[in-house]
């Protein structure tokens, strides 16, 4: 269980959620679940059984992100100046899991 996270590592760990599952593109709800996992309280596991490896990365699942991840992303670096090695702090983290189950639940609806 990780102390506090990065963001760089919420998006590599919801860019393996993504491939785990088989989807093409990173979601919001991959994000919600790359969080949980990096805190300890879920595991991958938890997410049921996974794609075959044998899947191409270049075309297949996790090659992409939907325009509102990307659109988070970018906006949540710009908070930090763009520095990739910078911490969330616990009321950055809540308020990252805020908007994330608020894009996951637009995602949905979609």
């Amino acid at each position: 269980m990780a102390d506090s996270l990065r963001l760089t590592d919420i998006l590599t760990t919801g860019t393996a959620v993504a491939n785990f599952k088989g989807e093409r593109d990173v979601r919001a709800e991959h994000l919600l679940s790359a969080i949980a996992i990096l805190l300890g309280e879920q595991t991958l596991d938890d997410l049921g059984r996974p794609v075959s490896p044998m899947l191409s990365r270049a075309t297949g699942a996790g090659s992409g992100a939907t325009g509102g991840v990307r659109s988070l992303a970018q906006h949540w670096f710009a908070r930090q100046d763009g520095d990739v090695t910078r911490e969330l702090a616990a009321e950055s983290l809540a308020e990252l899991r805020l908007e994330l189950e608020r894009l996951a639940a637009e995602e949905a609806a979609t």
